[in-house]
């Protein structure tokens, strides 16, 4: 590992600090990602109200959502503009994406490739699946090939990190909650991608963020995503429909 790529390690570890009141010795990375194994089994349903504040180059808005995800891979979203008008309703499976625009009566079918995720939903991705990434089930556990790995203890908190020649990837994980509470990744010593988790709550023995923000600074495209009246295993449904007459564009 050169020495640039040393000094950054050390400087990343900066910011991990917080006030001391679990003992983190026992916790590695694959334990972290066994406890969110875990949990991600016990998740069948989500369901939430909320609302998102969404930043591009081209400009920023908000909107009111209602959401609902069967686990493990399928979410329906429906989006609310001014004066409670839906605007647009989403559909993602593990294979597929449709996003109808009601004020255009177009819908829009591809697959949830992160650049179709970041472009029609301002959601930045790892690489992980949309629900996982909704959900907080990203596992600390470095998949660049030759990565060296590192791991810092401070507070109620542990670094894993996992760099390579260009690339750094840095998981700040709980180690209350045993969840991640942020995600970055670092290309040539600048960041392109950050993915945070806050406000946890415990529902029975699974533990979730109300707050879930996004951001691919490489792209210039920002969400933050905030849940309210959220239920975890009640079989809840979003509609989504699409009128037969709406025009199809197919996305690559």
């Amino acid at each position: 590992m050169n020495r640039l790529l040393i000094l950054f390690l050390a400087a990343a570890f900066v910011g991990c600090a917080a006030m001391s009141n679990v003992d983190l010795t026992a916790i590695t990375a694959g334990s972290v990602a066994r406890e969110i194994e875990s949990q991600s089994r016990s998740i069948h349903y989500f369901t939430t109200s909320g609302y998102g504040s969404f930043e591009t180059k081209a400009g920023a808005y908000t909107a009111r959502f209602d959401m609902s995800i069967h686990r493990p891979s399928t979410a329906n979203v429906s989006l609310y503009g001014p004066f409670g008008i839906k605007v647009a309703q989403v559909r993602l499976t593990d294979d597929t994406l449709l996003v109808y625009n009601s004020m255009r009566n177009e819908v829009f079918m591809g697959k949830p490739t992160s650049a179709n995720l970041r472009n029609f939903l301002m959601i930045a991705s790892d690489g992980s699946s949309f629900t996982d990434l909704l959900l907080d089930l990203m596992s600390p556990v470095g998949h660049m090939m030759n990565a060296e790995k590192s791991r810092q203890l401070d507070g109620n908190n542990v670094c894993f990190i996992y760099a390579s020649e260009d690339t750094v990837e840095k998981y700040t994980v709980d180690g209350e909650f045993m969840r991640t509470r942020e995600y970055e990744k670092t290309v040539d010593g600048e960041t392109v991608l950050k993915i945070q988790y806050s406000d946890f709550e415990n529902v029975g023995k699974i533990s979730f963020p109300k707050k879930v923000s996004f951001e691919d600074l490489e792209h210039g495209v920002s969400a933050k995503l905030y849940y309210q009246d959220a239920a975890l295993n009640q079989k809840g449904s979003v509609e989504f429909s699409v009128p037969s007459d709406a025009k199809e564009i197919f996305l690559n």
